[in-house]
């Protein structure tokens, strides 16, 4: 038998999915879902001081029988409905002040732990934004820091920071713009099947719902409210984002963004949030962990100690630095980026090329190795 107060939030989350602000003020007014759908129309009107077509859309009894369906077709489907009262319901999102009253999970991981991390940035991503993006989730796994990665499912940045996660056995969230009867894009399809086994696909929209302009903003500020910090990767000077970003900085989450070239205009989003202070650097995947106050869960901790005890030159650090934010680099790049005499620069490459921490490729061209 379905839980009765699950059928009414259910029905107020199809109501108010464009306005959950106004949901959430009526759970916190009037305490249940069931409560809300009591109220009468001059109660409204008394509340809101005006009238709102939503006035007419909790008086419609179809509701009902509408939610009665979707949670029974959820239920069907191995879907998990946590409604924002319950326990399982992620505390993240509850301390917003816009949360969902439904959420639909597809898989199994705790949307409550602690190292939970957005990677989101542009669809267009180039190769420095995938690269980045891949190492960064590869040193947060084999640094024992075991984080869940959230992100859209989208094409470029978001897709690769999933994939990055399945590589390296870390659980992920992709987020939706749409029910969970449809994914988007369908070409991420397979994909999505192997996240919902090594981690869950949610949405806050019901099934039939389709992926609207405004739905995909809607579903940045879920990104934005699950997560610890965002990183952003890649982004142009307006985009999605962006506007991801903005959410963290408005929900007091830590927000950082991957540096660029100043003639990239696929960094120049995330030049502009460091420039105006909306984003910390993302310089060394030990800031970012040591900043979030995360420790390690190796064991013997061996991956971190190289790091740790390994102290550069400020000559090696530069050349590091820069190595770290580009995938490769000739050696008249690095002489610009460094300033130093070409003497100097090559002894520092032959040193980090024997102490393994670069490789030298064709061409006279340099990577970390």
């Amino acid at each position: 038998m379905l839980s009765e107060e699950l059928v009414y939030a259910v029905a107020l989350n199809k109501v108010f999915r464009y306005n959950p602000k106004i949901s959430n003020f009526l759970l916190k007014e009037f305490g249940t879902a069931k409560a809300v759908f009591n109220l009468t129309q001059a109660d409204l009107a008394e509340r809101f001081n005006r009238r709102y077509s939503f006035f007419d859309d909790l008086s419609d009894k179809r509701l009902f029988e509408w939610a009665e369906k979707e949670i029974s077709w959820a239920y069907s489907k191995g879907i998990r409905l946590l409604c924002i009262h319950q326990a399982e319901y992620p505390s993240s999102l509850k301390e917003c002040f816009d949360p969902p009253v439904i959420i639909y999970q597809y898989g199994d991981v705790n949307l409550n732990q602690d190292k939970i991390i957005s990677i989101v940035g542009t669809r267009m991503s180039t190769r420095y934004g995938t690269e980045s993006c891949r190492k960064i989730v590869k040193e947060l796994a084999e640094g024992g820091f075991s984080p869940v990665i959230v992100s859209g499912l989208a094409y470029g940045v978001d897709i690769a920071a999933h994939r990055a996660a399945l590589e390296f056995g870390l659980k992920t969230i992709a987020v939706l713009p749409n029910g969970l009867d449809r994914i988007y894009p369908a070409s991420h399809y397979e994909i999505a099947k192997k996240i919902s086994r090594q981690g869950a696909i949610i949405t806050e929209f019901p099934r039939e719902t389709e992926s609207l302009k405004i739905n995909f903003i809607q579903r940045n500020r879920i990104i934005a409210a699950l997560s610890k910090a965002t990183i952003v990767i890649e982004s142009r000077e307006k985009g999605g984002a962006l506007i991801t970003a903005e959410f963290a900085q408005s929900y007091s989450r830590e927000v950082f963004a991957l540096p660029g070239r100043i003639s990239d205009i696929f960094s120049a989003g995330c030049n502009n949030l460091i420039y105006h202070n909306i984003a910390s650097i993302y310089c060394s995947t030990k800031e970012f962990t040591s900043y979030l106050g995360w420790t390690s869960d190796n064991k013997d901790g061996s991956n971190l100690q190289k790091e740790i005890f390994y102290s550069p030159s400020p000559e090696k650090e530069k050349i590091l630095v820069a190595l770290s934010l580009n995938s490769e680099l000739s050696i008249d790049e690095l002489l610009h980026i460094s300033g130093e005499r070409l003497q100097t620069l090559s002894k520092s490459l032959l040193e980090l090329e024997l102490e393994g921490k670069i490789l030298s490729l064709a061409g006279n061209r340099y990577s970390l190795a």
